[in-house]
């Protein structure tokens, strides 16, 4: 989640079922080359073993990727600003070799603009700001989060996120078909940053159940930047979620 030591915050997208890696590794590397940050790609054993049905898409059928490349000196005063950034906090790109628009780049912290590389220590903080802000504004970019079945408030949303949607879509098709019409579920793509009305439809429900196949990560991001009294529901035991497990958990908190 927050990429190193050094505090560098990076995307991160969540496919759900295996049709889906495609279009979230498409969205991974649209939002890599149009925002100049590496962006993680999350998947698991249960949807690489898993197959379904899909329809390979065509050139056509693909949403383009925008990525403009600096031609000519943007300091129009003086020497190229390499890192002088537009208003999503992205700096531009410039193919190697371009004559005149030559800069350092590697490993070390840059100053700002100039890209010389700075041992300031204020100069520091602050691109670790310009670094987590640039992130923070993918979220001007990702849909709003919908609900994939239920309505936008009730009594239990079923928040998950990677292969859980498995388990958890038949058990929402289930309550829904025995009248249970106030418990919903969503499910997370974007882990980092989270979608911008995330919070709002979590303050919709009395209730929030996270099922997890780890010891409750998601539950722990939720809780502490929502604030919200979110019920982990935990399986680390090498197997996936059956549906009769998901539904036990969900009637259980729905009935306490």
């Amino acid at each position: 989640m927050y990429g190193s030591p050094g505090e560098s915050p990076i995307p991160i997208i969540a496919a759900s079922t295996p049709a889906d890696c495609f279009d979230a590794v498409y969205e991974a590397i649209t939002i890599s080359l149009e925002h100049m940050v590496p962006v993680i790609f999350l998947s698991d054993g249960y949807i690489a073993n898993g197959s379904e049905p899909w329809r390979f898409p065509t050139e056509d059928m693909l949403k383009p990727i925008h990525v403009k490349f600096l031609t000519e000196n943007n300091n129009p005063s003086g020497k190229l600003l390499p890192y002088k950034r537009d208003n999503r906090g992205v700096r531009p790109w410039i193919k190697p070799g371009t004559k005149g628009l030559e800069h350092r780049i590697g490993g070390l912290e840059k100053q700002n603009e100039t890209g010389n590389v700075s041992y300031d220590s204020a100069n520091h903080e602050l691109m670790v700001k310009l670094r987590a802000e640039k992130v923070a504004k993918i979220a001007d970019r990702i849909p709003i989060l919908k609900t994939d079945s239920g309505a936008d408030k009730g009594k239990v949303l079923v928040l998950g996120w990677g292969s859980t949607y498995g388990a958890i879509k038949p058990v929402m098709n289930e309550l829904h078909a025995e009248g249970y019409k106030d418990i919903s579920h969503a499910h997370l793509r974007h882990m980092n940053p989270f979608p911008r009305n995330l919070g709002e439809l979590l303050h919709n429900f009395d209730k929030v159940l996270i099922p997890e196949m780890n010891c409750g990560q998601l539950l722990q991001l939720v809780r502490a930047k929502y604030l919200i009294p979110a019920i982990g529901f935990s399986k680390v035991q090498g197997l996936p979620f059956d549906t009769e497990e998901i539904k036990n958990k969900v009637l259980e908190i729905y009935n306490s």
